[in-house]
């Protein structure tokens, strides 16, 4: 499947105040140590919750549905997974993985499209990436990109990803997944 765009930005999608609303919320969750369903554990580096909020998922809707036409992806969706609060201290990270499943789950339906919301300012490194791979590799082609408070990044979930080293401070986001039915 050929994409062009590949994935879309929308800085300041969110407000301060909404994202603020996140962290409280995540604040008072119990962090745990992240895991990583289809691959090897030491490729992730991070403390996650999750949030099953109706009000929250009701705003990103808007955001990605518009974002989905805009891109003329037109995936049909269906449902938002629990929303995944993550926190990457000093030192923590992603590889490169992709956020798509070897199967579909139960209810027939798979992971079309994901996002990463970012929830604050204040910290370094911490990259977002993403990459088309290409039969030859060094043909693949990758971007980079620091994403703001307010800001989200969207792509489809078979997308290969990672999130580079945080360097200082604390990155926060909040991560999604928008499932519908497997493509014809």
């Amino acid at each position: 499947m050929f994409l062009d765009p590949t994935h879309f930005i929308k800085e300041q999608a969110f407000s301060k105040s909404f994202c603020d609303n996140i962290v409280n919320i995540g604040y008072k969750k119990k962090l745990e140590k992240a895991k990583i369903q289809d691959g090897s554990q030491v490729n992730r580096k991070s403390q996650v919750t999750f949030i099953q909020d109706k009000d929250i998922e009701s705003e990103i809707t808007k955001v990605v549905n518009k974002i989905n036409e805009e891109t003329k992806w037109n995936f049909l969706l269906r449902e938002f997974e629990p929303l995944q609060y993550t926190v990457y201290g000093v030192n923590n990270y992603y590889d490169w993985h992709i956020d798509s499943h070897r199967k579909p789950y139960r209810n027939k339906l798979i992971r079309k499209l994901s996002f990463t919301i970012c929830l604050n300012n204040n910290y370094e490194g911490g990259l977002f990436e993403l990459c088309s791979p290409h039969p030859i590799s060094l043909k693949n082609i990758s971007t980079s990109h620091f994403l703001k408070q307010g800001s989200i990044i969207v792509f489809p979930s078979h997308m290969w990803h990672k999130v580079h080293e945080v360097t200082s401070g604390v990155r926060k986001v909040l991560v999604g997944w928008i499932l519908g039915k497997p493509f014809a």
